[in-house]
């Protein structure tokens, strides 16, 4: 459901959700700030009470084997096969990464560490990849691992007949060549330098080929991997739960079952983790950070998140084809307000197309809030104030809406609502158009010419943790108008030094050569201006004090596997 607003009243449950009644859109009155410190960066924080890297806290006692962990989630799993994760819908890759175990997998701080391969090389040209696996291993229906499944594995993901959102990430594989039984070879056309990023990504869960052909479809309700633990049941929607798999090869899963009811409040959530009826909890609105940080029983999950959010132009309308232009309305946003005010300085405001925290990150540039110096680009971009005091040019005002996603993110709506003041405060008469969170997607990833947005909200989350996943992802020039966005460039932005240098880099081994070209890229598009920048928030999550062995990913994922509770 679509609906526009100029202005609008908070209803209570949005308020609930955010934790924050915004009083004075534009001027973003200091009240949050006195009621809570602005934090500053942190490293990832564990569910054991201890910061990443250190001894779990010793008031929590030793991990138990047995019991339940309640993961109470915001999203709804309504599908579960790891070749379908839709990377919006981060609940049931929770799921998919607890159940299914990868060639390579990342450790908290993302870096690459051995899952089901347990070693591997790359050729000296850099176009043939090859894992030795682990022996012995044992999928959760008796299926035993081999390289036959992970070739089975790879041509089902890039399977035109199968409806992956993720094939895309698997299409440099020219060839998989099975060696012998516990020897792969992954063949690429060029060098593909963040190889072993894509693979630990959520798609290169390993499923068996056992149970896809006992299923068909129906897979995507009973997926079978050889992870920890196994599905026991699986309501789409509402909750799954798990149970330990005793033959797990690795580390033997400390937990009896981990359940994983679909929540979408995030009061209800923290009303339930407060009291113990639930172990667990994602998506923690910044303001109620510190209620959890003052409990006695409760533990706050902090990483900083790899997602930057920004206001993108749909560079088709004819308002944003002046690069002044955008660079103007760049200046008009008090993006340091937002982080303040609305996130509680649970935030960070991003200097680059890419977050802080992703590796390769280079700090690019700043559009300070400068209303001032917005006014006076725009004049000479030929925007002068007219009747209202409404930006004119040959007749025309300065007139848009922005699209926004309505409970997809924490604090959507009232971002969009700050941006449009600090907007109109400069003279742009912006409107804001509200689209249902679950139609959000597929709302904005249409053909060219059918998009209906002339600016939208986004965010995006590189779910393989590699810089230039992500730029490709959003920047480099779409080739079907007809089709829609090849991935997520909803702004229909193109330049071809951009293009050069993203192909240059996905080829570059090196990683301080292939640092510089993405540094380069980040740079051009840093001054394009194409968005909006805004900011990257840090991940959020609760848990009880006695729940262990869990953590965030920067990706947004949580980490299951070595659960356990004191």
């Amino acid at each position: 459901m679509v609906g526009k607003s100029k202005t609008r009243r908070m209803s209570r449950r949005e308020l609930l959700k955010s934790g924050v009644a915004l009083t004075t859109l534009g001027l973003f009155p200091q009240l949050l700030g006195a009621c809570a410190p602005s934090p500053t960066p942190s490293p990832t924080t564990p569910a054991n009470g201890a910061q990443a890297g250190s001894a779990p806290a010793a008031t929590q006692g030793a991990p138990k084997p047995g019991g339940t962990l309640v993961y109470a989630q915001s999203l709804p799993v309504n599908q579960a096969d790891s070749t379908r994760l839709m990377l919006v819908y981060p609940a049931a890759q929770d799921v998919s990464n607890t159940v299914c175990d990868k060639l390579v997998n990342f450790d908290k701080t993302m870096k690459i560490v051995p899952e089901l391969a347990e070693s591997w090389d790359v050729s000296p040209d850099g176009l043939v990849w090859t894992f030795k696996l682990r022996k012995g291993v044992k999928f959760q229906d008796g299926t035993p691992l081999n390289a036959q499944v992970i070739q089975s594995h790879v041509k089902r993901v890039t399977d035109p007949k199968n409806p992956s959102p993720n094939r895309l990430l698997w299409t440099q594989y020219t060839d998989v060549k099975v060696v012998d039984d516990y020897t792969v070879q992954l063949v690429t056309a060029k060098p593909f330098a963040p190889t072993l990023h894509y693979l630990a990504q959520e798609s290169g869960g390993i499923a068996s080929p056992t149970a896809i052909a006992k299923y068909g479809d129906e897979y995507q309700h009973h997926p079978v991997g050889a992870g920890p633990y196994q599905v026991e049941s699986f309501e789409p929607g509402s909750k799954v739960v798990l149970k330990r798999f005793d033959d797990y090869w690795g580390p033997k899963p400390m937990l009896d079952r981990i359940e994983f009811p679909n929540v979408p409040e995030a009061q209800t959530r923290l009303s339930m983790l407060e009291p113990g009826q639930a172990d667990l909890i994602n998506d923690v609105a910044p303001t109620d950070a510190a209620r959890i940080s003052s409990s006695p029983n409760l533990t706050l999950l902090r990483t900083p998140g790899l997602r930057p959010f920004w206001v993108e132009f749909n560079l088709d309308v004819g308002l944003f084809k002046d690069v002044k232009v955008r660079q103007a309305l760049n200046h008009a946003v008090d993006k340091e307000a937002i982080v303040k005010d609305l996130f509680v300085g649970y935030a960070t405001v991003i200097a680059s197309p890419a977050a802080p925290s992703i590796a390769g990150y280079t700090k690019v540039g700043s559009y300070p809030y400068d209303p001032t110096k917005a006014k006076q680009m725009m004049a000479e971009a030929g925007w002068t104030p007219g009747p209202g005091g409404v930006l004119q040019k040959d007749g025309k005002p300065f007139k848009f809406s922005i699209t926004t996603a309505d409970g997809a993110f924490v604090n959507d709506v009232m971002v969009t609502e700050a941006v449009q003041a600090n907007l109109k405060a400069i003279g742009c008469d912006v409107a804001i158009q509200k689209v249902e969170a679950s139609a959000y997607w597929g709302y904005l990833r249409v053909p060219r010419a059918q998009a209906k947005y002339q600016a939208c909200f986004f965010g995006f989350n590189p779910s393989n943790g590699d810089l230039g996943y992500h730029l490709n992802s959003l920047f480099r020039s779409n080739t079907d108008p007809e089709k829609g966005p090849s991935v997520w460039n909803l702004m229909w932005y193109k330049n071809q030094k951009v293009d050069d240098l993203l192909n240059r880099a996905d080829t570059l081994v090196d990683e301080t050569k292939r640092w510089e070209a993405l540094g380069q890229a980040q740079k051009i598009i840093w001054d394009d201006a194409p968005m909006i920048w805004l900011y990257a928030p840090d991940l959020l999550g609760g848990a009880n004090k006695k729940v262990q062995g869990v953590f965030i990913w920067p990706t947004v994922f949580y980490s299951l596997k070595r659960a356990s509770k004191a």
